[in-house]
């Protein structure tokens, strides 16, 4: 068990010895070690005697609710987060899982109001205001998200206590946020706070530097990291750009031809050699390169208009399952199954809502 699962047993063990209720006490603390071994059958099979009212009920419902998420029951998770939201509307454990859920579904409108309100009952939580920056980056509202991840890695700094891990994830989903949001300084002052930065944090310094209008130093970083993994095509894309800026040798289309036989739906990438081979004069392959380009900048054009008909229709199951599709085309298999999951998600819940309507 991780420290969060060590700090939840000790909080069942005072209320045991507080409540006296030794039975449903050592049900819950069952439940909440095969949670960690995710055996949520187990989980289940202990914990729904335990979910009657009295001291347990809270932490019965938070161990129901995490194993028909794990299971991804929906509706089930939703319904075990919302009674504990509704028995104690200042629950933080209710609204972060409920947030949590909200984004799995990719209902942001919802997941943005429910972390916000974890933040609020749980001010010094670094994963909850971690998790707004994650759905505000999603939703597209940069500025915003950079401030979320900025006091998770605040928090973690001034607490050493806190424990947590994922400093680096958070620190370069900031650097994310401001380049994003043209917020270059403050991009670079991020990634110089970290003490061995990872490669994807390097490519994020050549794109910052690169934005900064620092050419030199841009090609410098970009040239350094693929002598370490020359499979970083972000870093290929970064020094084309920085190259073009200077002068389009026909290595440089050459290379980005290497890169596009890996990389065949790569939108960026390929508008980039569209444009050195215009200034090369190979106009027919610039044409068929800014005809891909053109379709697959429709494709995103198409996905941001149903995001944002998603996040006003959060029951739109058509629309992620579009969404799906459109990635599937896009080759970024990882977001096509999140939608596809998303739209089932969808479809279970609904039918849930459906069967238990008057």
């Amino acid at each position: 068990m991780d420290m969060g699962q060590f700090e939840e047993a000790e909080k069942f063990c005072e209320v045991l010895m507080r409540q006296q209720q030794y039975g449903k006490a050592y049900l819950v603390l069952d439940a909440a070690l095969w949670l960690s071994y995710k055996d949520f059958e187990a989980v289940e099979s202990r914990i729904q005697a335990a979910t009657s009212k009295g001291a347990l009920r809270p932490y019965a419902l938070e161990v129901l609710g995490k194993s028909f998420h794990g299971r991804q029951r929906w509706y089930d998770a939703e319904r075990a987060f919302a009674t504990l939201a509704q028995e104690d509307p200042q629950s933080h454990v209710a609204h972060f899982w409920l947030a949590i859920i909200y984004n799995d579904l990719h209902m942001f409108g919802q997941a943005i109001r429910e972390a916000r309100l974890a933040t609020e009952f749980q001010p010094n939580d670094a994963r909850a205001y971690a998790l707004l920056g994650s759905i505000l980056f999603r939703s597209g509202r940069f500025h915003e998200a950079s401030k979320q991840y900025q006091q998770a890695l605040n928090l973690t700094a001034s607490d050493v206590t806190l424990n947590l891990a994922p400093t680096m994830s958070w620190t370069t989903a900031l650097v994310r946020c401001l380049t994003q949001a043209g917020q270059f300084d403050a991009g670079v002052e991020a990634i110089a706070s970290v003490a061995d930065p990872s490669l994807e944090l390097q490519v994020l310094r050549a794109d910052c530097l690169l934005g900064l209008g620092q050419l030199a130093e841009a090609e410098r970083e970009c040239r350094r990291i693929l002598e370490l993994d020359e499979n970083q095509v972000a870093a290929v894309i970064t020094l084309t750009k920085v190259v073009m800026q200077q002068a389009v040798p026909q290595e440089h289309a050459q290379l980005l031809e290497a890169e596009l036989v890996k990389n065949t739906n790569n939108s960026e990438l390929i508008f980039l050699l569209a444009q050195i081979h215009g200034r090369l004069g190979n106009q027919q392959r610039q044409e068929e390169l800014l005809a891909q380009s053109q379709r697959l900048q429709k494709l995103h054009v198409r996905s941001i208009e149903l995001i944002d008909d998603v996040w006003w229709q959060p029951d739109n199951v058509d629309g992620r399952l579009e969404l799906a599709a459109i990635f599937d085309e896009l080759g970024d298999s990882a977001q096509a199954k999140q939608w596809r999951q998303a739209a089932v998600g969808c479809q279970q819940r609904i039918k849930a809502i459906q069967a238990t309507a008057p």
